[in-house]
C-alpha cells in the first residue's frame, strides 16, 4: 500500500481546542488505508444514480462514532 502526505501540518500552539481535534488525523489515516476504495468496492452502489457511495454514508459515520457520537441527526 503507497504511503500518503496529509495534506495539512501539525504545529504547538497555547489555544484551547476541542477535545475532537485529533479526528481530521483519524481521517487522514482512513484515507490513506484506502477505505473508499474499499467500501465502494464491498458495500452494494445505491440503486438510484443519485444516491451516496458508501464510503461517503460510512466515512462520517465511522468519524462521529471515534468521537464519541452515539446518534445520527
Amino acid at each position: 500500500m503507497p504511503q500518503t502526505i496529509l495534506s495539512f501540518d501539525i504545529e504547538t500552539t497555547n489555544e484551547k481546542l476541542t477535545p475532537r481535534a485529533g479526528v481530521a488525523i483519524f481521517g487522514e489515516y482512513l484515507k490513506g488505508m484506502n477505505l473508499e476504495h474499499l467500501c465502494n468496492t464491498n458495500i452494494p452502489l445505491a440503486k438510484h444514480p443519485n444516491g451516496y457511495d458508501p464510503f461517503e454514508f460510512i466515512y462520517p459515520l465511522i468519524l462521529m462514532l471515534h468521537s464519541s457520537g452515539r446518534v445520527l441527526d
